[in-house]
């Protein structure tokens, strides 16, 4: 049987970026809106959102009966030196982590070359080791120093979002995933009702999902992507990802799979709505709670 620790996370009201954006929700509403919703955990998102003081945040988070998952970085790997070319940010992060608890930190791409996949095919394998190796310097780092795993989370448009990229990572950094059924079956899918894509890499590598987002995606929306050739950006403004019970990954199958391989572990619920105001946001967020609830998927 699986057992999961649910949370949520700040891209749910829309927030992708430190100052708020796209959405601009304020992080009290986040906050305020996250506990009435029914979550107990959250990650704190783009490092800089939530008060960075540890004083301030601790009054923020036990005001609403919140606690700690994860952090996130995102950074353009491809555009720094080395890993000590931004290990402050990361020690920085970590020491915040540790004092509330926090033993994940999930890292993306955001590099430039990742925005293009003939600029990706291009790149000498050489290149690709550098790339990884900042990656396994980080993940060794926040272990050692602070007992915090980094947990790798494949995305749409970045240096790691097909399974082929994912794998290579994986063999290269021995990182585990923070593996976003959402934007698996985005990139690796092939669009029908009954997308398999995410559930069959998980039975692959179920040594490797150490973290989950449970994300899905719309049928209709993405037949639309794909007949009007939209970009990924475009794609989400058109809320590409639904909710849970409504998207092309059957999350009944998911929970029979997730309780096959025994998967112990966090769970943050995702639904990338740049344009929801906060009530859609808050809304969203209550029905995918109640809906895995409702499979059993959570208590």
């Amino acid at each position: 049987m699986s057992k999961i620790t649910i949370a949520t996370a700040p891209c749910s009201w829309g927030v992708w970026y430190a100052d708020g954006t796209p959405s601009k929700t304020p992080y009290p509403v986040f906050l305020d809106q996250a506990a009435l919703a029914g979550y107990q955990s959250l990650e704190l998102g783009p490092d800089g959102y939530l008060p960075v003081d540890e004083g301030r945040l601790w009054e923020e988070l036990s005001a609403r009966k919140l606690n700690v998952c994860a952090g996130t970085v995102c950074y353009q790997f491809d555009k720094e030196p080395s890993f000590a070319s931004f290990r402050g940010r990361v020690e920085a992060l970590c020491r915040r982590l540790k004092a509330f608890d926090g033993k994940y930190l999930v890292a993306m791409d955001e590099s430039d070359v990742g925005l293009y996949s003939e600029k990706k095919q291009e790149m000498p394998p050489e290149i690709w080791n550098e790339f990884l190796e900042k990656i396994n310097q980080m993940g060794k780092f926040t272990k050692e120093e602070y007992g915090i795993e980094v947990v790798y989370h494949p995305h749409i448009k970045s240096m790691i979002e097909t399974e082929e990229e994912i794998i290579r990572l994986m063999d290269y950094t021995g990182l585990n995933l923070c593996f976003d059924i959402g934007h698996h079956a985005y990139v690796n899918g092939d669009g029908s009702c009954k997308e398999t894509s995410a559930i069959s890499f998980i039975r692959r590598y179920p040594q490797r999902i150490a973290y989950l987002h449970f994300k899905n995606v719309d049928h209709d929306v993405l037949a639309r992507v794909k007949r009007e050739h939209l970009d990924s950006d475009t794609a989400f403004d058109i809320d590409v990802m639904g909710d849970l019970k409504d998207g092309i990954v059957d999350y009944e199958e998911l929970k029979k799979v997730l309780d096959e391989i025994g998967f112990e572990g966090i769970g943050v619920i995702e639904q990338d709505m740049p344009k929801a105001t906060t009530s859609q946001a808050f809304a969203a967020a209550k029905r995918n709670l109640e809906y895995l609830r409702s499979i059993h998927m959570i208590d």
